[in-house]
């Protein structure tokens, strides 16, 4: 799984450089450069991280086999043309949501299908990239909470896309949270407590603007994709 996990990391560091109003305002203007544009980027990411693995053979979907960098430019490819069917529309009322987990669920089953899986047939863990897991996990709690938070709102009320402090803020108080989890033996319970009581203290106060929906699922949220991480490092 060790290409899978690299795939994924690469297909969030994305996620950061694509995932904002300026590149989707560009994107609606030059819709053929972008997608251009996406899978180059893809493509030069994965390549890179995935270099010592780029000569072996890839069981594509276990159909046929390909060189490591054939299944790269499959993957990135795929990845482009799923970007170009799951866009946001100017104008959208609703689906915010219902759009951004299908086209993350379509792009991670492309890197599955498109990954080497004998290293988890070999070795039988899932599990096999900590340091690549972790950092998957730190864009994930900051950026893409983010990002989804954003769309369950969208959807509920229509809110202004958030500020660049109130995003820092936000983010910061979801690393922390994932972060603390991940301290070695059970001294992580009492630093959870801390920050949850300072947390509620601050949104009290309404030194954090968030709704209801933002405050507790990027608590909980943070909290177990740190589990996963945790579990991941044995």
């Amino acid at each position: 799984m060790i290409v899978f996990w690299r795939l994924v990391l690469v297909y969030y560091i994305c996620a950061i450089l694509f995932y904002n109003q300026r590149f989707f305002a560009w994107r609606e203007r030059h819709p053929n450069g972008a997608s251009v544009l996406q899978t180059v980027v893809f493509g030069a990411l994965a390549a890179f991280l995935c270099l010592p693995y780029l000569t072996l053979d890839w069981p594509v979907a276990d159909i046929w086999s390909m060189p490591g960098w054939g299944g790269i430019i499959i993957v990135s490819v795929l990845y482009s043309i799923i970007n170009r069917l799951f866009v946001y529309r100017k104008g959208q009322k609703r689906g915010y949501t219902l759009t951004f987990l299908i086209h993350d669920v379509l792009a991670i089953l492309a890197l599955l299908v498109c990954s080497p899986l004998y290293e988890l047939y070999r070795s039988g863990d899932l599990m096999s990239e900590p340091v690549t897991l972790f950092w998957i996990g730190v864009i994930v709690v900051t950026r893409m909470f983010s990002i989804f938070i954003y769309m369950v709102e969208q959807d509920l009320y229509g809110r202004d896309y958030p500020t660049l402090d109130e995003s820092f803020v936000t983010m910061l108080m979801r690393l922390i949270f994932f972060l603390i989890v991940l301290l070695p033996g059970w001294r992580w319970v009492l630093w959870f407590v801390v920050w949850f009581l300072a947390c509620v203290e601050a949104d009290r106060n309404r030194l954090m603007d968030l709704s209801r929906f933002a405050f507790y699922f990027s608590i909980f949220g943070a909290t177990a994709i740190g589990f996963l991480v945790r579990y991941s490092w044995g």
